[in-house]
């Protein structure tokens, strides 16, 4: 059974007399499935009655309802913020299907009868339903008779939605952070970049603040700007200084210079000043695409010390392939990868086994030679120097490649971390 099938029905007393038109159904929590506990009937055109089920006959052949108590002995029914009107709440609304990790619209919803009760058990978000809804199912059944394609019913069960249910001026979801949390950030981000503004919000400030920096990266650019406009600053800066630099750069960089000083101003100084650094440079450069996270030492440390210190840091997995070799004024004069640090023995000094000739590129080489560059020589990330071959970042292989890609490539290509 269906709610398309009931909408619209004429609501007659026991004598025969017309009280209105169903114009919706209440449902409302119940420990297995919520259960349909109004009808809400229109007597006039600007006046509706909610009036509680008991009131009601329900015949499941027909799906007809009808009044089984005279109109003066009508019990009203107050609906509560935990109710759902499934006409007005549900249909045509959005949900999260957290079985296939997306956004889908109600075209009907499915409802069954049980104990002289009715339950609300899923939605249909296929054609079938939109088809149900349009009063063309018989037309729709001739036709594919003839060309022997039948329209597809999706029925999510209710088990599986997680429904936005009506809050203050906006539509807000309901039960979200328990389940969207047990999600991977990526299949999060695929149903944040489907939903409006409002509803993009409301599911980062369901998420802890480590789980919606991850989101936010995964999250279309356009998104990732549109979520941040519309958070508080304290919660955008928290988020933020949980991503990489360069990746907190580059979602600063496309919101407005207002939001984005104030954001700053609530970051920590020292998260706010590296993400400062790289807003000064062109997107398009290695130095507005290189991240400041990376490990530095000097070539008097021994391969133990060297050790101790990665440990200490506990440096993120994309920047520690390599760890850069500086002097005193930062200059780059060396590098050293893992392998060999690894197989180094614990009292050799750096200066023994670093590679002195380092690949780089300098802050304002192109996106394209950044690419060419770590693919010419197999790196997983280059360093990037200014003019004076003073350090000031790196760039690695995937946020490389995600630039260069064309834009439907861009999500097939997987972290180097994960």
């Amino acid at each position: 059974m269906y709610l398309s099938y009931v909408l619209g029905q004429i609501i007659k007393d026991p004598e025969g007399r017309e009280l209105g038109k169903l114009v919706d159904l209440v449902a409302s929590p119940a420990p297995h499935l919520p259960v349909i506990s109004a009808v809400v009937v229109r007597v006039s055109r600007r006046r509706t009655r909610d009036i509680v089920w008991s009131c009601f006959n329900y015949d499941p052949e027909t799906e007809r309802f009808s009044l089984r108590v005279p109109t003066d002995q009508i019990e009203e029914y107050e609906i509560t913020d935990q109710d759902l009107l499934l006409a007005h709440n549900v249909m045509d609304k959005q949900i999260v299907d957290v079985h296939d990790y997306r956004v889908v619209r109600v075209n009907d919803v499915r409802l069954e009868p049980s104990g002289g009760r009715l339950y609300l058990v899923g939605v249909d978000t296929g054609t079938r339903g939109l088809l149900r809804r349009m009063g063309l199912m018989h037309l729709s059944d001739k036709l594919a008779k003839i060309i022997k394609i039948k329209p597809g019913s999706k029925i999510i069960a209710w088990h599986d939605v997680e429904t936005f249910e009506r809050g203050v001026g906006r539509l807000k979801l309901r039960v979200s952070a328990a389940r969207l949390s047990a999600l991977h950030p990526a299949d999060i981000a695929r149903i944040v970049n489907e939903l409006d503004p409002d509803q993009r919000t409301d599911v980062i400030e369901d998420l802890d603040v480590q789980t919606a920096a991850d989101v936010l990266v995964e999250a279309d650019p356009e998104v990732q700007a549109s979520i941040v406009e519309n958070l508080e600053d304290k919660l955008a800066a928290d988020i933020l200084e949980e991503m990489e630099p360069d990746e907190a750069a580059d979602v600063l960089g496309d919101i407005s210079a207002e939001r984005r000083e104030d954001i700053l101003e609530e970051m920590e100084p020292e998260e706010a000043k590296d993400v400062k650094e790289l807003l000064a440079y062109d997107e398009k450069t290695a130095g507005g695409l290189m991240t400041t996270e990376y490990v530095s030492i000097s070539k008097d440390m021994t391969a133990q010390q060297v050790i101790d210190k990665i440990r200490e840091l506990e440096p993120d997995a994309e920047t520690i392939y390599y760890v850069y070799v500086t002097d005193s004024a930062g200059h780059l004069v060396g590098v050293i990868s893992l392998r060999d640090l690894i197989v180094a023995k614990p009292d050799t000094q750096v200066e023994e086994f670093m590679t002195e000739k380092v690949i780089h590129v300098h802050t304002d080489a192109p996106i394209e030679e950044v690419a060419q560059t770590l693919s010419d020589y197999n790196l997983l990330a280059v360093p990037v120097v200014d003019e004076e071959n003073e350090l000031k970042g790196i760039v690695t292989v995937d946020d490389a490649l995600e630039e260069i890609l064309p834009e439907d490539w861009r999500r097939r290509v997987p972290r180097i971390w994960r």
